[in-house]
């Protein structure tokens, strides 16, 4: 069988030094059809406040240089290459690094027992480049930012009016980008009929029950550059103050609490009913993650899921 662990979760994920490390040159829209050949691999995207590892391998590959899909059910990701500016070799890792134009650490792609050595090291030779990377390394927490106002002239009445008529999810991002309002500032103006704050947690509830009632539900983890996404049951969940964390075969996840700022219980109305979501967002108004129930694209949400995302209760004191 496969080896599907994961390190500890004390282990780092990724070096942070440029100490040894190798500088790549990919073009990975063209490369990313062909990383299968590197076989089972750890996949790792990470945020402001939550770390997404996954064991799997590349696979049914798509799309353009806009965006590429990794449809391959372990290793399930939505990239979006204008980000995927820098990379390198991390030896000491096994890890190649992908960073964003500022340096800032987009998706990491590990070397597992199962890998296959040999496309490795042909892939490190093939795409090998002269240069420094030092200046390649993320250098401490970027700066932070507050969460502006929402502005006075969006059309809240309008806004209210598209949402209530979307027929599929993915009209979500047009809408917000028609009105010219961002994400959260969206859910604070949408009403309780569409999006509610909940305690952040209330989200450690919500992952327990989840997993007593061996639930399927998907976690989405992403930055600009890179989602990814977990797909089936969760069985360990680990809390340690601020801490929760999933360690299971083939997938964990590391989120600390304190790094986000509000979670909301959000309904998109589409032809099938509507989905259903719980999204986390930290302080700078970015979204860290989404949670919804396993869903057929064709089908409607499950019932089990919707009942119990709205069953997440109110935040104290908001109306």
């Amino acid at each position: 069988m496969p080896d599907t662990s994961l390190p500890s979760i004390e282990a780092p994920t990724v070096s942070n030094t440029a100490t040894g490390l190798l500088r790549l040159e990919v073009d990975w829209p063209a490369v990313l059809p062909r990383l299968d050949v590197l076989g089972q691999v750890r996949v790792v995207t990470t945020n402001s406040a939550i770390t997404h590892e996954k064991i799997g391998r590349f696979g049914n590959v798509s799309g353009n240089g806009h965006a590429v899909i990794v449809l391959n059910r372990d290793v399930d990701l939505r990239i979006f290459p204008r980000h995927w500016r820098r990379t390198a070799y991390d030896p000491a890792a096994g890890a190649i690094l992908i960073r964003n134009a500022a340096g800032h650490l987009v998706h990491a792609i590990h070397r597992t027992a199962e890998s296959d050595a040999a496309a490795w090291d042909t892939f490190l030779d093939e795409y090998r480049a002269d240069g420094d990377v030092a200046d390649e390394v993320e250098r401490g927490e970027p700066p932070v930012r507050t969460v502006a106002t929402v502005p006075a002239d969006i059309d809240v009445a309008g806004l209210r009016t598209a949402w209530a008529a979307m027929a599929d999810v993915h009209e979500f991002h047009g809408m917000l980008k028609r009105f010219g309002v961002a994400r959260l500032d969206a859910m604070r103006l949408a009403g309780g009929d569409f999006a509610r704050e909940i305690p952040l947690a209330a989200v450690t509830g919500l992952l327990e029950s989840a997993r007593d009632d061996r639930m399927e539900i998907m976690i989405f983890v992403g930055n600009a550059g890179c989602i990814q996404i977990h797909t089936g049951t969760i069985a360990t969940l680990r809390t340690d103050r601020a801490l929760l964390g999933i360690d299971d075969p083939g997938f964990r996840l590391h989120c600390d609490m304190a790094r986000l700022s509000s979670a909301w219980v959000v309904f998109k109305p589409t032809d099938k009913g509507g989905i259903t979501t719980v999204e986390l967002y930290n302080a700078q108004g970015e979204n860290c993650a989404i949670l919804c129930g396993q869903r057929d694209e064709d089908k409607p949400e499950r019932t089990e899921w919707r009942t119990l995302a709205r069953s997440m209760p109110d935040l104290p004191g908001v109306a």
